[in-house]
């Protein structure tokens, strides 16, 4: 027992910001100001913990579902909590009272909302050809997909009801050969990705007897040259082309398929993925996916409805903001997922500046969104649009005026969040764009050094790690993450490749360095790795996938399937003292959770919910 409290206290003392004071935002007793924490490290200074949790996990001090969609962390100042969230479809930044979670304010900044009103004004003209004031299912569908009816309000009927009266308008409507059903020709259309999962499988039917007339009528309809097979160019736009490159069988040598469905690959195709389905929807199909998607709204996209559809970022891997804000004295600052910056009078919500990254500074908004949390720097934000009018840009933060872009450094823009750090001497941002993480002179801009070897082509998330002149960086998809020393040559910094670790492959969740070892969960397992030299001290599954942080000695781990565990930071090995589940809502758990002022907050989509982890 005494040599593991003696462990405790040697940790706290070890654990000191790597980079240096200019990048720290103002904060005091309890504040998370930012990012990750006052150092942008996921380090909290609170200490007087519990190291072990009751079972079932600590208390609850308060728990609320009013912070709206999305993947926005939480940053606490001055005895507010400010995140970022839709609200009705539409992106709010949010603040709230941290002794009852209650919303003091939310607002949509008043010069987005000014953009909003008028795309608004354009998609209703556009899309109400009847002008009746409201768009019909059909427009809905063409327009936005089956995700329409996330913004169709509740009908007032029950589900069924609605659900039976909706899927019979909808066959009458778009059932041209009037066989009471719906073939792709007709509506694939307006049912797009919803198609396969509305075309239900019958199992008293006779799958090969099926599955052979499905081929013949296939070849029938797209077999223009009449070669007794289907090119792919041949099925372009129909039903078939969906599902050509699983039914199209590889080569053992090349795994490549060649581009042509034979008569025995279409029926086998059929036969292993689409059994029992007989390719076309009738209304039951249709009415028994409106009931299994909750889709009760009354059919009708009224202006507010559709406010609500394209009043913020939308993604299929999850709509809503992404980026944190930061606080700043009394300004709030935060990146929407469309690249709106904003800076906010914290007491009230008032907007006092905005830009946008894209439409502003040629910007390329990333494929899952602009997902960064902005950075201070003395009186400069610091933000990272991408793309051609140069990687990073710094504005003056009072402002918003622009102080310089990085127009000699153009790559684009991915998923991390800038830091700040002294290096060989020199103030200077690093960041980890598509390609790099590299690191550049704060006060000018110009490019200092780059170390390529962790980027992957797909999503690069995990902030680097700082530590004097030794940069740590990860990201997923197979690629791990490597150890570059930046030295002087001359006057010009080089990074030099110390080692690189496939298995430290940190997807999203984030790394946190305690004393010499580094700790992550990023990549499924929870690893535990030595900083200066790549070796790995141990594994194990902690929480699974997921983000972290530490405070007081312990990791914090939130998994993205919503199990939460408290475990010793330690490179002895691994010892979990504390676990428990929260309830999911659909998506996986991606906003990286804090401990500050002796409370654990976790924000999982809409939902905000503070844990008391004081020991006393």
């Amino acid at each position: 027992m005494i040599a593991r409290l003696y462990s405790f206290i040697l940790l706290s003392l070890l654990v000191l910001p790597a980079t240096s004071a200019f990048a720290q935002v103002p904060s005091g007793p309890g504040d998370w100001p930012q990012w990750r924490g006052p150092n942008r490290d996921g380090i909290s200074s609170d200490t007087g913990l519990l190291k072990e949790w009751p079972e079932g996990g600590p208390k609850v001090l308060w728990h609320v579902d009013s912070v709206g969609v999305g993947y926005s962390s939480i940053v606490v100042k001055d005895g507010r909590l400010f995140t970022q969230g839709d609200l009705d479809g539409v992106e709010h930044i949010i603040a709230v009272d941290i002794k009852d979670g209650k919303t003091l304010w939310a607002v949509q900044p008043a010069p987005v909302a000014s953009l909003l009103k008028e795309k608004l004004a354009d998609e209703m003209k556009r899309l109400d050809t009847d002008g009746d004031g409201t768009v019909s299912e059909v427009e809905a569908l063409a327009r936005f997909g089956w995700d329409w009816n996330k913004y169709n309000k509740a009908a007032g009927e029950e589900l069924e009801a609605v659900a039976a009266k909706r899927s019979a308008a909808l066959v009458k409507t778009l059932d041209k050969d009037g066989d009471a059903s719906l073939s792709w020709e007709e509506a694939g259309r307006w049912l797009g990705n919803e198609w396969q999962r509305m075309d239900k499988s019958d199992r008293e039917a006779d799958a090969e007897a099926l599955a052979k007339s499905r081929t013949d009528a296939f070849l029938k309809a797209l077999d223009k040259d009449e070669d007794g097979s289907i090119a792919r160019q041949e099925s372009r736009g129909s039903l078939l082309d969906r599902n050509f490159g699983r039914f199209d069988q590889r080569d053992p040598n090349t795994n490549r398929g060649d581009d042509i469905l034979t008569k025995e690959e279409l029926l086998a195709g059929l036969l292993k993925f689409e059994s029992g389905c007989d390719g076309v929807i009738s209304v039951e199909e249709l009415r028994t996916h409106f009931v299994a998607t909750r889709a009760n709204g009354d059919g009708e996209l009224t202006a507010e409805e559709l406010k609500g559809a394209i009043g913020g970022y939308r993604n299929g891997m999850g709509d809503g903001p992404r980026g944190t804000p930061t606080i700043d004295g009394n300004r709030v600052y935060a990146e929407g997922g469309n690249g709106d910056l904003v800076c906010l009078e914290a007491k009230t919500g008032d907007t006092i500046w905005h830009v946008n990254l894209s439409s502003q500074f040629g910007g390329g908004r990333p494929g899952w969104g602009y997902s960064e949390s902005p950075l201070i720097a003395g009186d400069l934000i610091l933000v990272t649009p991408g793309g051609n009018g140069g990687t990073l840009l710094a504005l003056n933060k009072e402002n918003g005026e622009v102080v310089w872009q990085s127009a000699e450094f153009k790559e684009r823009a991915h998923y991390s969040s800038p830091t700040l750090a002294k290096i060989n001497g020199v103030d200077q941002i690093v960041q980890f764009s598509n390609q790099s993480v590299f690191g550049v002179d704060v006060k000018s801009g110009k490019p200092l050094w780059r170390y390529a070897a962790p980027a992957n082509g797909t999503a690069n998330c995990c902030a680097p790690i700082v530590d004097g002149n030794l940069v740590f960086a990860s990201s997923g998809y197979g690629t791990g993450g490597g150890l570059a020393k930046v030295t002087l040559s001359g006057s010009v910094q080089v990074a030099e490749e110390v080692y690189f670790e496939k298995k430290m492959a940190c997807h999203h969740g984030g790394i946190v360095k305690v004393g010499d070892h580094m700790y992550s969960c990023g990549a499924g397992s929870l690893i535990c790795m030595e900083f200066a030299t790549g070796k790995i001290t141990w594994q194990a599954r902690g929480a699974g996938k997921g983000s972290i942080c530490f405070a007081d000695g312990m990791l914090y781990l939130l998994g993205e399937g919503h199990d939460v565990a408290l475990a010793e930071a330690t490179p002895e090995g691994y010892t979990e003292t504390g676990r428990f589940k929260t309830e999911g809502h659909g998506r996986p758990a991606w906003a990286h959770p804090i401990v500050t002022g002796g409370v654990f907050y976790i924000r999982d989509q809409g939902s905000l919910t503070a844990y008391d982890v004081k020991a006393n």
